[in-house]
């Protein structure tokens, strides 16, 4: 990869993420990174995005440019998913509504601070976990938390992207839509079975950052922390979202959590729907989830910086 001074970029806009001002941004790109350093400036179809993200990687490879995407988690697990096992490195323009992606790595949500990092800022290299082969960067739930995600987007087309509005929907589907299902858990030599609402596997230190929990840091080490919900039950729901709001999931004593780096989870149904990064998939069952180090290059601040 060239040295921090050459450096050339291609930049690519997801234009359904964030506030959609797409205008604004470009001129702000187009203001702070130097002429000589920007080759291209492309706006993502949304109903395009996998191919399209999928002809900018081999383009970046042919002509060793740096690929950066300004979108949410889920504009870059697609990006993740196209350049992962290239040659390409990642650069990162925070868009979404949540940026566990960013923030995990420390790379600040202002514009103008987040291309500074692309200019400045050194290669890093990052695991990359999978369920059914599909990549996660920050996690991967199934149960209700799939449904969260849907009544989300049907809330976002209405109101538009807003954090506060998303986390009340949340609330209203997680207390009246959870259903234990049944689940066959293989992991670290263990076999059980759980009978389940949720089960959420995260490798996103900031996404879990206000539960006070020491198998957090086992993230950072390369491990997914997996959690399973354990009871339906509506004063257990609320026990749930209590102990999330006060960061207490630890106190729980129908929650199961563990470290690890391979898991599979069994189910009855042949095909489950499964949030990955906020995107909905159908995945068949079992589902394989593991962790692969080393998978992919991403440009994170030169110098220790508190995260935002």
């Amino acid at each position: 990869m060239k040295s921090q001074a050459m450096r050339t970029f291609l930049v690519c806009i997801n234009t359904a993420a964030g506030d959609q001002a797409d205008a604004e941004l470009e001129a702000l790109i187009r203001m702070h990174i130097p002429v000589a350093q920007l080759v291209a400036l492309i706006r993502l179809q949304p109903d395009q995005l996998q191919p399209q993200l999928a002809r900018l990687v081999r383009r970046c490879e042919r002509e060793e440019l740096v690929l950066v995407v300004a979108g949410g988690d889920g504009t870059l697990n697609a990006a993740v998913t196209a350049l992962a096992g290239t040659g390409v490195t990642l650069g990162v323009i925070p868009r979404g509504t949540f940026n566990f992606f960013a923030r995990d790595r420390c790379i600040p949500v202002a514009i103008k601070a987040a291309i500074d990092v692309l200019l400045h800022g050194h290669e890093q290299a990052n695991v990359l976990a999978r369920v059914n082969g599909i990549p996660f960067c920050v996690s991967a739930s199934l149960g209700v938390y799939p449904k969260i995600i849907a009544a989300r987007e049907q809330v976002s087309a209405i109101t538009g992207r807003n954090r506060w509005v998303s986390l009340l929907s949340g609330i209203w589907v997680f207390l009246t839509r959870a259903r234990g299902r049944r689940l066959w858990l293989e992991h670290d030599g263990q076999r059980r079975i759980e009978t389940a609402p949720m089960l959420l596997a995260s490798v996103s230190p900031t996404q879990l950052e206000n539960f006070d929990l020491s198998e957090i840091a086992g993230i950072r080490q390369g491990g997914m922390l997996v959690f399973v919900m354990q009871s339906d039950s509506l004063l257990a729901l609320c026990r749930y979202l209590w102990a999330s709001l006060k960061g207490e999931l630890k106190r729980l004593d129908a929650l199961d959590y563990f470290l690890t780096r391979q898991l599979q989870v069994s189910t009855r149904r042949r095909r489950l729907l499964v949030a990955v990064d906020g995107e909905l998939h159908r995945c068949r069952s079992p589902l394989r989830l593991e962790v692969q180090p080393d998978a992919y290059r991403c440009l994170v601040p030169a110098e220790a910086v508190q995260c935002d």
